[in-house]
Order: structure tokens, then C-alpha cells, then sequence
């Protein structure tokens, strides 16, 4: 595996006489952006997938072959984790890790378990809601429950979780949340910064601000997201979250964490929706209110 100086990545797998090739075209991300990448395989389907996930915003791009995939061995596995003969990863490598199946792309973030969700009924455990459940949403009504997403990952890196403590942000309970998750805010510093009076902040661009605690998830965690009818915030133990939304091409035969749900049920971002600031942007907005 390697990326070219033209920003396209570079799959290669070899056994015997057997040579699988894939390629992804990244350039339109930039040289410092961290990036997860992804290589499965079915042997039964004949298939195999190469995808990159963006960790700062979210964005998925991905590409199937269909020619012979070359499954990659436990011995060859082995030989990169304990770096026999020579090192294969690169100091730029900080995490990697390999499963039994084929592991879906992108739509990581969420919430660790026991998060207490406003529902029609008052707050039930975030692992425990079911479709059609009528959740709490920012407007002030109710919006169906479309989808439950879990996700397991590791708690390492940019994909580790980030611990919110109570009384922050006028939390009811300490969260722990991945670091893309958006937690909506408002107030009049973010009109007169802004001009608008909501804004969606990342956890991990929170994270600076927050006393320095470790999560009590294990080194892999579970995560949970709502795919709701409609893109609106949710409550969450007396803050808002934002709900998963549309962010890749729903004709693209890689397997995403969405794929067994119609795209008409995944709503997509439109422009009126929160904005979602950038990092310097929550440092200007947090720092007037937290140093």
C-alpha cells in the first residue's frame, strides 16, 4: 500500500502468481489529512473493495473490483504487525487492525453506550432504541427513528473517543462520543461571530477545552448514531447531537454502514442546516467563552 506524489493510493496484494490491484484518487484531500483506509474482501462474491474515509469531515470514496480478489493471509498479517524481516508500516501509520468480515466505510460517529436519548416516552438508552421510535428533535416535535447504527472501532487515535464530563455544556450525565460527533450550540456569541444562531461543533474540536480524563471504553469501543426521517439534532442527556445524514454516492457498490437502508430513508444536508464549524472556528467561538 502506498500514496503516490499525485495523491492516489495504491492497493497491492500478492499471493502465488495472483497480483490484485487497486487505486484510489485522494488528491482532492490535503497532503496533512488524516485518512482511514480500508481493504476487503469476499471470496464468496468474487468482490473486493479499496475505501478512504476522511477523519476530519466524514467524506467516503471507494472502488470494487471484481477480478480474482487476493484475500491477505494471517502469516502476512503477522510478518506487518510484528515487523519480521523489515518494518512495513510507516511512522505516518497509527493504528492497524484487521477483522473477520468485511468492514463497512465511513459513518463512525456517535456515542458510547448508555447515553440517555429524549423520546416520545422520555429518555431510553441510546443501545436500546428501536425503528419507529419517536425521538425528541431541536425543533421542539418528533421524528421517527429510521435506523439504529453501531459501530465498533478502535478507541486509538482519531478514531478514540472523547470523554464530555457533567456539568458541561449543561450535561445530565458524562459522555463518552467519537471525535467527528457534532454537538449543536447557540447563544449570542454565535450570532454576533456567525450570524446565525446555531452552530455544530465536533467533540474533537471540544476536546482542548475539556479537563484531561480517560474513557472508560477499552481499547475497542462500541458507538451508536440515529439515522432519523428528518435531519434535525436530537436530544442527548440535556445536549443536542446531530443525526447521521447522506455524505457519499448511494450508487457506489462499496458496502457502507448504511447499505441496507434505501437512500430515500437517509436524509441529506441541505442549506439551511446548522453549519458545521471548522477548527479555527470553534477555537475563536470557545475561547471567548471558556478561557
Amino acid at each position: 500500500m502506498v500514496m503516490g506524489p499525485n495523491g492516489r493510493l495504491w492497493v497491492a496484494v500478492e499471493q502465488g502468481q495472483t497480483l490484485s490491484v487497486l487505486s484510489l484518487d485522494l488528491s482532492a484531500w490535503s497532503k496533512e489529512t488524516p485518512i482511514r483506509i480500508t481493504y476487503s474482501w469476499c471470496c464468496q462474491t468474487n468482490s473486493a473493495w479499496i475505501g478512504a474515509e476522511n477523519l476530519e469531515t466524514g467524506a467516503i470514496t471507494s472502488k470494487s473490483s471484481t477480478d480474482r480478489p487476493v484475500p491477505l493471509h494471517e502469516d502476512d498479517l503477522a510478518r506487518i504487525l510484528f515487523a519480521v524481516d523489515r518494518p512495513s508500516l510507516t511512522s505516518d501509520v497509527t493504528c492497524f487492525a484487521f477483522s473477520d468480515h468485511v468492514e463497512p466505510l465511513g459513518y463512525s460517529e456517535g456515542i458510547a453506550a448508555k447515553a440517555l436519548v429524549d423520546t416520545e416516552h422520555g429518555p431510553r438508552l441510546i443501545e436500546t432504541l428501536t425503528p419507529g421510535t419517536l425521538i425528541s428533535t431541536h425543533s421542539g416535535g418528533l421524528s421517527p427513528l429510521v435506523a439504529l447504527i453501531e459501530t465498533t472501532l478502535p478507541n486509538i487515535g482519531r478514531m478514540g473517543l472523547v470523554r464530555l464530563r457533567r456539568p458541561f455544556q449543561n450535561l445530565l450525565q458524562t459522555l463518552d462520543v467519537s471525535q467527528r460527533c457534532e454537538i449543536l450550540t447557540e447563544g449570542v456569541d454565535t450570532a454576533y461571530l456567525f450570524g446565525v444562531e446555531d452552530v455544530s461543533i465536533k467533540a474533537m474540536h471540544i476536546a482542548p477545552f475539556l479537563p484531561v480524563t480517560t474513557s472508560s471504553a477499552g481499547l475497542v469501543s462500541k458507538r451508536y448514531n440515529l439515522v432519523l426521517a428528518d435531519f434535525q439534532a436530537y436530544h442527548v442527556a440535556g445536549i443536542r447531537v446531530m443525526p447521521l445524514a447522506l455524505n457519499h454516492d448511494p450508487h457506489q457498490p462499496a458496502p457502507t454502514r448504511l447499505s441496507h437502508l434505501n437512500a430515500i430513508q437517509i436524509p441529506k444536508r441541505c442549506g439551511h442546516d446548522p453549519a458545521s464549524l471548522l477548527r479555527h472556528e470553534a477555537l475563536a467561538l470557545l475561547s471567548d467563552r471558556y478561557l
